[in-house]
């Protein structure tokens, strides 16, 4: 009888172990991630890698020099989802309220478990920045505005149009695809 006691605290000592760790890496991340009213999540900064997790590792900043690099962790609030058809991800960078480039992925570069990914935004030492020089070269010098966005394109429906063609009219398949915003933030980034 005091054996069996001795397994069944002892069990009991290890699930609650086990369960401790196991919510305390799950939350590790839950005191950064945020969720606003619209339903998007946020993303944090940082100038080293930010390890999923590990946030409270990184040097979190949300402005940026010219010679430092930019890493974000962007969150989602729900899993990131299976793309079908033509679906694809998206990461838009806007720069002073102007939009500079989109950059599409698919399941391949984020998979559909994932509720929160890594972003190699700028002179990045360890991995080749996403957003290559041709976004950051004809910035002036002096501060910017840095907005990021990772969505997908949803589609709608299916749909048809008619296009005037001159002479005849021509039927066009439409399909309709709306933006998904899943998570956004803004740093800003002093160019000298």
């Amino acid at each position: 009888m005091n054996r069996f006691r001795e397994k069944m605290k002892f069990a009991i000592v290890l699930t609650t172990a086990l369960v401790t760790l196991a919510s305390s890496s799950y939350g590790a991340d839950s005191k950064f991630k945020k969720i606003n009213k619209d339903g998007t999540a946020n993303m944090v900064f940082s100038d080293t890698n930010i390890k999923k997790g590990a946030e409270n590792r990184s040097t979190l900043k949300t402005k940026f020099d010219d010679t430092e690099s930019i890493y974000a962790r962007a969150y989602f609030s729900s899993k990131f989802g299976q793309l079908k058809g033509e679906e694809e991800g998206f990461i838009d960078i806007w720069i002073d309220g102007s939009h500079a480039k989109r950059l599409n992925f698919t399941n391949k570069d984020i998979s559909a478990d994932k509720d929160q990914t890594l972003i190699y935004v700028y002179n990045t030492k360890d991995y080749p920045a996403d957003f290559k020089d041709d976004v950051w070269e004809n910035l002036t010098s002096g501060e910017h505005k840095i907005h990021l966005v990772v969505g997908k394109t949803k589609f709608m429906r299916e749909g048809v149009s008619v296009e005037d063609q001159g002479d005849r009219l021509a039927l066009k398949r439409d399909d309709v695809h709306k933006a998904v915003y899943l998570s956004d933030a803004t740093f800003t980034f002093l160019k000298h």
